[in-house]
């Protein structure tokens, strides 16, 4: 009697430990499921903030071009790149114009997944899905296309 017991004392407490660990690690199995969602529709709540960001410059003129920024918001833990332009793009995106629309991308660097956008024509800004960012850390990259050539910009990790 005192065996079985035992046993069913036993096969009791693996199960609340199952349980448990399913409860624990349900956090970041749900996290990884906004991979490559929009950042708007999400809904997490918590908080949503730049944690890093870089200025875009054209090295041939000198100029201020804009910013690349790393999102984060603490409710869902996802992270997201946003481009902006101090101008509207107009000459960029086809052949004719001889001249790429700026990017943004943002990469996960546990594992390299990234998401990108591109600024359209006539449009200052645009920003990309979301990864994952839960007990990892990310970065933004921004392209241009100036007049002295292409330039990559990337934000520190968070």
């Amino acid at each position: 009697m005192r065996t079985l017991l035992r046993r069913t004392a036993q096969a009791g407490t693996a199960l609340l430990l199952a349980a448990g660990a399913l409860t624990l690690t349900g956090g970041s199995a749900q996290a990884a499921t906004y991979d490559g969602s929009d950042p708007a529709s999400l809904g997490c709540g918590g908080t949503t903030s730049t944690v890093q960001s870089a200025a875009l410059y054209d090295p041939g003129f000198g100029t201020y071009l804009g910013t690349i920024e790393l999102r984060y918001n603490s409710g869902c833990r996802t992270a997201w790149a946003r481009i902006t332009l101090d101008y509207a793009q107009f000459d960029c995106g086809n052949a004719s114009a001889g001249k790429a629309c700026a990017q943004a991308k943002v990469i996960r660097n546990s594992d390299g997944r990234s998401y990108g956008c591109t600024v359209t024509p006539g449009n200052r800004s645009c920003y990309t899905a979301v990864v994952n960012d839960a007990g990892v850390t990310s970065y933004a990259q921004g392209f241009t296309d100036t007049v002295g050539g292409l330039k990559y910009t990337r934000t520190g990790s968070y």
